[in-house]
């Protein structure tokens, strides 16, 4: 069932600070990486995708790693939200969803 698809303040800020990331070094494979996990957001919300639960951080937070990052969404009725775009390495668990 495809829902609305929202990004929180936060996630976007973790979309921009990304892009910063990989500017630094490449332009083009900064819009090119952010293209494609954009894409893979897309997706989630299009498909319905259910992720990996992710309750012993928050309740009905779901996760789905990609490219080295882990997406971070909540499945509403009828929207899904983005939480939080991080890098697979850094400690969630004191992160603010």
């Amino acid at each position: 069932m495809a829902r609305t698809l929202v990004l929180t303040d936060l996630a976007r800020r973790d979309l921009r600070d990304i892009h910063a990331y990989i500017a630094a070094e490449s332009p083009a494979n900064a819009d090119a990486f952010l293209a494609d996990l954009t894409a893979r957001i897309e997706w989630i919300a299009e498909d319905g995708f259910t992720g990996v639960p992710r309750d012993h951080i928050s309740e009905g937070l779901r996760a789905f790693p990609y490219r080295r990052r882990c997406i971070y969404f909540r499945h509403e009725q009828t929207r899904t939200l983005v939480l939080r775009v991080v890098h697979g390495a850094q400690d969630v668990e004191q992160m603010q969803f």
